[in-house]
């Protein structure tokens, strides 16, 4: 009997369709198992998908630290859920891990001293050597079919990412268009359509809204917003804000040359600074 285990943050969609080509050659797949932040938009195609080929989806939510920023915690629920597994599902032999991430290091070992197989895959370029070396047998998976013609990149554009006093300035604006703001809001809004499924551009002005709430410009709170908690954005007007500090400092124009995008669009993992949820 064979459990399989995806992280499907970390694996490309030609990934996950390879795997399951090779999973019934450990034998009978029993359980399947699909770990990810389901929230996110660009999941939601996929998290059908996954449905249709059996998988259990375990929604892992991006957790806010006390800095607003989002961290993941698809590897603790994914390691602990392959241990309790040991106990509910004892007739499993080979557990398979669809990551090349080091954290599974541990849980790896765990399983082989109950005597069961470890399989790891992962594409040959993210998987971590050690991980590879605990395993009893890697799997390598693509980065991108072959068969798949490469496509067209589009053409470059540039952009002036706003920060400072810039950026503070048209974060008041947006407060009146909307009953509430956060990160990826504000960048929404800001990125002119033809950048804005770049994600080196996208980074750049997430993190200048980040450097205006970490200056105190921008106060973070915690809301919960059709059932979901939602970290917010509220400017911190005049005195409150800049008491004991100097004005916000304007950089200097940056001109942010948007990198070749794909005309299909592949998931990436999010920035952490772009909330969950809009």
């Amino acid at each position: 009997m064979v459990s399989l285990n995806i992280d499907v943050a970390n694996l490309p969609r030609e990934a996950i369709e390879r795997l399951l080509d090779l999973a019934p050659g450990q034998g009978r797949v029993l359980v399947r198992r699909a770990f990810g932040d389901f929230r996110r938009e660009d999941m939601d195609e996929l998290a059908i998908q996954l449905y249709q080929f059996g998988f259990q989806l375990v929604h892992c939510p991006a957790w806010p630290n006390q800095r607003g920023r989002l961290k993941s915690v698809v590897d603790d629920v994914m390691a602990q859920d392959l241990r309790d597994q040991l106990e509910s599902a004892p007739e499993v032999e080979v557990f398979i891990l669809g990551s090349g991430d080091r954290n599974f290091i541990a849980v790896a070992n765990a399983l082989k001293r109950h005597g069961k197989k470890v399989v790891v895959a992962a594409d040959q370029e993210s998987i971590n050597r050690e991980l590879r070396q605990c395993a009893d047998e890697y799997l390598a998976l693509p980065r991108n079919r072959g068969s798949r013609p490469l496509p067209q990149p589009e053409p470059e554009v540039e952009f002036h990412a706003p920060g400072g006093e810039e950026l503070l300035d048209q974060v008041r604006l947006l407060t009146n268009s909307t009953d509430y703001l956060t990160i990826r809001r504000i960048v929404r809004a800001l990125l002119p359509d033809d950048v804005s499924g770049t994600g080196r551009v996208r980074s750049v002005l997430a993190n200048n809204v980040q450097e205006l709430i970490d200056g105190g410009y921008l106060r973070t709170e915690r809301r919960v917003i059709r059932g979901r908690t939602v970290i917010t954005l509220e400017v911190v007007d005049g005195d409150a804000g800049s008491a004991g500090k100097s004005a916000v400092v304007t950089p200097a124009a940056t001109e942010v040359v948007a990198e070749p995008t794909p005309a299909v669009r592949r998931r990436t993992r999010r920035n952490p600074a772009v909330s969950a949820v809009s």
